[in-house]
Formats: C-alpha cells, sequence, structure tokens
C-alpha cells in the first residue's frame, strides 16, 4: 500500500525535462503534472466512503491499485495518453490515501502507530528510490520505459491484498461487515476539529508537492546538475526512513500534539533557510535537503496518525480522513502552479522560498488547534 501513494508522482520531477522535449509540452504545463493528482485527491476523497460502504474495503483497495497501474502504464504513448494516465493516477491515489488510515484502523486497530509507521516507511523508500535514480534510470532503458516498469509495483500489491480478503473470508466471515458498525451522525463537515485537521493535511501537502516539483529546478539554479539535483530529490525522501518507524508511534502516544507540530516547524524553517544558501555551498544543499526531508515525513506522518487519533472506529476515520484530504489536497494543489507563478513573475526562487516559510506558519498556526478537542465526534 505504502509504496503505492508517491512513487507514480515522485518518478516525474527529475525528468520533466525528458517528458518536455518528447511531447514537445508547454513549459506551463509542467507543473500541471503534480497539480492533476491533487485535484483527483481533492476532488474524490469524499467518495471513499460510499465506495467502502457498497463494495468493502479490500475489493475497492484493489480497484485503485487496478486503476494506478493502468496509468503508470498508458501515460507514455501521447499528449493524450499523459493527461489520461495522469488523471488515473490522481483518482487512484486520491483512493488509497483515505484507504491507508482507514486499513490501519479496520485491520489493526490497538497499533496504530507500529502500522502507520509501516506504510510511511514503505511510502518513504520507494519515493527516494524514484525520486533519485529516475533522471540516471531513464538514461539507460529511456524513461517511457522506466514509468511503466512502476506498474508492476501495484499488481504486487493486488495480489497481497487478494490473498489478505481470501485469508480474512476463511477466518472471519462477518468481518466485512464490522466497518457499518458505528456510523458518524453528523457530518465532518461540521465539526471544527475536521476542519483543522483538513487544514494541517492540505498545508503540509502544499509544502511537500511544492518542494518536490520545483526543487531539481531551485537546486539546479545553484549551479548544481540534472542528475545530481535527482540524487539530492532521493536524499530528501530517503532522509526520514530510520524514523518513519518512530514517529507515528512516538504521535500515537503523546498527550498532546503541539511540541510535534512545533518541533516539525523548527526542521522546516532550517531547511528552507539552507536552501537560501545553497548558491554559496553545495553542502548547504545537502543539509536542507536532510531538513526538509525529515520534516515533510514527520508532517505526512502527524496528518496521517491524526486521523486515527481523533476518531473512534473506521467509520469515524474514513468519514474524517476523507473530508480532510478532500478540503487539504484541494488547498494542496494550488502549491506548484503558484510557486511556479510566483517565480515566473520575480525570477526569483528566493521569493517562492520565502512564500513557503508563510504557508509553514500557517500549517503550525492549524497544526497548534488539534489540541483543543480529543475527538472529531465528541459526545
Amino acid at each position: 500500500m505504502g509504496a503505492n501513494m508517491r512513487t507514480a508522482i515522485t518518478v516525474v520531477p527529475p525528468i520533466l525535462a525528458n517528458i518536455q522535449n518528447s511531447f514537445s509540452l508547454p513549459e506551463w504545463f509542467l507543473g500541471s503534472l503534480t497539480t492533476i493528482p491533487l485535484i483527483c485527491f481533492g476532488l474524490l476523497s469524499p467518495t471513499v466512503t460510499f465506495f467502502i460502504r457498497r463494495f468493502g474495503i479490500l475489493p475497492v483497495t484493489m480497484a485503485d491499485l487496478g486503476l494506478l497501474a493502468i496509468g503508470n502504464f498508458v501515460r507514455v504513448y501521447s499528449f493524450t495518453g499523459l493527461l489520461i494516465g495522469t488523471i488515473c493516477i490522481g483518482c487512484g491515489i486520491a483512493m488509497l490515501n483515505v484507504l491507508a488510515p482507514t486499513l490501519v484502523s479496520y485491520l489493526f486497530p490497538m497499533r496504530i502507530g507500529t502500522y502507520t509507521g509501516m506504510y510511511v516507511f514503505a511510502m518513504s523508500l520507494s519515493s527516494a528510490i524514484s525520486a533519485g535514480f529516475s533522471s540516471v534510470i531513464s538514461q539507460w532503458i529511456s524513461w517511457q520505459v522506466m514509468m511503466q516498469f512502476i506498474s508492476i509495483i501495484p499488481i504486487v500489491a493486488i495480489i497481497v491484498a487478494v490473498c489478505l480478503s481470501v485469508s480474512q473470508s476463511k477466518a472471519e466471515p462477518n468481518k466485512g461487515q464490522a466497518y457499518h458498525h458505528g456510523q458518524t451522525q453528523t457530518s465532518p463537515w461540521k465539526r471544527p476539529l475536521a476542519w483543522a485537521l483538513g487544514g494541517f493535511m492540505g498545508l503540509q501537502s502544499l509544502l511537500f508537492y511544492s518542494i518536490l516539483t520545483w526543487l531539481p529546478p531551485i537546486l539546479m539554479a545553484s549551479g548544481i546538475k540534472q542528475n545530481t539535483a535527482g540524487y539530492l530529490l532521493g536524499l530528501l525522501q530517503i532522509t526520514a526512513l530510520p524514523f518513519s518507524f518512530i514517529i507515528p508511534r512516538i504521535i500515537s502516544e503523546a498527550k498532546r500534539q503541539s511540541t510535534m507540530v512545533l518541533t516539525i516547524a523548527v526542521i522546516f524553517v532550517a531547511g528552507l533557510s539552507c536552501l537560501l544558501l545553497a548558491p554559496m555551498s553545495f553542502w548547504f544543499a545537502v543539509v536542507a535537503c536532510v531538513l526538509l526531508g525529515l520534516s515533510t515525513n514527520m508532517a505526512f506522518s502527524e496528518a496521517m496518525t491524526l486521523f486515527n487519533l481523533k476518531t473512534r472506529n473506521p467509520n469515524e476515520t474514513a468519514a474524517v480522513s476523507g473530508m480532510g484530504q478532500s478540503f487539504g489536497y484541494l488547498l494542496a494543489a494550488v502549491g506548484p502552479m503558484l510557486c511556479g507563478w510566483i517565480h515566473g513573475l520575480t525570477g526569483s526562487w528566493v521569493v517562492v522560498i520565502v512564500f513557503l516559510i508563510v504557508i509553514l506558519a500557517l500549517m503550525t498556526s492549524v497544526g497548534l488547534l488539534v489540541d483543543h478537542e480529543r475527538y472529531v465526534f465528541s459526545d
């Protein structure tokens, strides 16, 4: 599951130039290769609860993985295929983003921190590999073959999901109905805490996808070669791997979340500040990627774990996660294109980085609100 949640997107930024040259794309469209999936995330996230109730958690998961595999395969043939494939990928990952915390709550309700850490680890590892090596591998086997090869990951996940579904059907024939118990009586859209969770989710996603999209061009503007910029993007992804298991457990066991939110903010500021100094020294770029990798991973872990901590059953988790990710990803979708617009207007990456620091301040303020209520649906 975790290996499918970012790989199809993180593989793109280091090879944007290759894609642009192959299809003669206008420069303004390049940012949309990240933005289109985010829009899909926002529009489809609220629908996941309906599909789960209608078809069941594991069948919906398998269908979404299939959509993701198809999208990866078709987006290499033409501009039309690229657009259709990107939409399919966005739709597939949109559903998986909501399904991931719901599956943890459904399958492992007593070990939320541990299993959240496991899929965050898988997500970070696969993202690091795809971001760090896509530029180099595309020079060996072409970027088209490389993208199609990624389809293997969701196919393997489908096989695992089928085995899990068969195993659970034999062991507990009625477990598939457990999701229907404890349905919420109030819409999460009417709950202030759900809006706070959605705001935090959206702002941390805006930061991550803006950095993901524009970090290679920012580094190349500092005099770093394209392949090296790709390696540094991979370093950003892989930095947090040692902490992927630890951070969700710390979050799930903490009585208050304010300390973690402030810690994330401090590391973020340090990373963005080092990025400002990257033109002075290559090592500032290295440190920036390490700090930004750690802070983005911590922020994502915080957001996803909170969906479980602030709800009491899988139904509530799916409802709040769907609402929070819908609002959050629609907010995040403006980030990459807005950063591109700011750079085009000013010709300066410094202004873009300052803009990201302002977004960070907003994210921190919203994050501090999550301690005000214990659960989204309070009695």
